[in-house]
């Protein structure tokens, strides 16, 4: 069974707006849990193995004990933020294009069906503005229609 042609998205950032609060609330959060697991680490160290120590001593302690799990971290912080991304061009994408259409048809322009992506959300807005676009077309043929019916009497 052959796959469909599935079009990919030509740019990492579809709403820069949307998908960059994202993100800034990511690193944002990923610098508070790098704060309070450096200062969990040397609280710990300082209350049950360094007692005697200096705050700024067991600072150096603790970064150099725990200097490969800061590392990790920090490697993972792009793969992290490349693929909440990914995963926001799946909501963003979809609603960029409604809007689109919307505007299009607040203007009176011809709006062609909606259709999403595959693995996008909210399939079911694209059926339903589908379905409202068909039935106004539909209603304002059938006003042309009367209107043309009503001049010919």
């Amino acid at each position: 069974m052959a796959k469909p042609n599935l079009q990919r998205r030509q740019q990492s950032l579809v709403d820069p707006e949307v998908q960059g609060s994202l993100l800034r609330k990511l690193v944002l959060h990923w610098t508070i849990f790098f704060v309070a697991n450096t200062l969990a680490l040397m609280i710990w160290l300082r209350m049950f193995e360094q007692p005697e120590s200096g705050w700024g001593q067991t600072f150096l302690d603790s970064l150099r004990r725990f200097l490969p799990f800061y590392i990790v971290s920090l490697a993972l912080v792009p793969a992290f933020l490349w693929d909440t991304m990914k995963l926001t061009n799946r909501f963003a994408g979809p609603i960029l294009r409604l809007r689109g259409a919307l505007a299009d048809a607040a203007r009176g322009q011809t709006v062609k069906p909606l259709k999403f992506r595959g693995s996008d959300f909210w399939q079911e807005i694209a059926t339903n503005f589908n379905t409202v676009i068909c039935s106004s077309s539909a209603s304002a043929a059938g006003n042309t229609n009367r209107a043309a019916d009503a001049d010919k009497q």
